[in-house]
């Protein structure tokens, strides 16, 4: 696994939600498996915060860009951990992992999805 820590936004961000639909099969299993990791402090998953930004499976490298809700997180080592192990027991032998921690855009809870948003009575 391969972990970077980027000031830089990955290019071109949308903050409309991955839309599952646009992925090819091996990053929808990717996504799904995300879907499993909650926010120790939120009590959401991760796509529903709006957390995960990319999902890119390309040249054998499936790479994962995220952020966190703050800088500051003081739960951050875990819920890295926790991407690292649900993606991995889905990626195919042949694939490498990446993770890509990124703060720029910051995280804002406008990026939730309107689900989690209802959930947590913001919505």
């Amino acid at each position: 696994m391969t972990l970077n820590f980027n000031q830089l936004s990955f290019k071109q961000l949308n903050f409309d939600q991955l839309n599952f639909k646009q992925l090819n099969k091996d990053e929808q299993r990717i996504y799904t498996a995300l879907q499993s990791v909650i926010d120790p402090e939120i009590g959401e998953n991760l796509i529903d915060l709006g957390l995960i930004y990319g999902i890119q499976i390309q040249n054998n490298i499936a790479k994962v860009t995220f952020s966190m809700t703050s800088q500051a997180c003081p739960m951050s080592e875990m819920v890295i951990e926790n991407i690292h192990d649900a993606v991995s027991q889905v990626l195919t032998d042949n694939n490498e992992l990446e993770l890509d921690l990124v703060w720029e855009p910051a995280w804002e809870p406008a990026m939730m999805s309107e689900q989690a948003k209802q959930r947590l009575g913001w919505g």
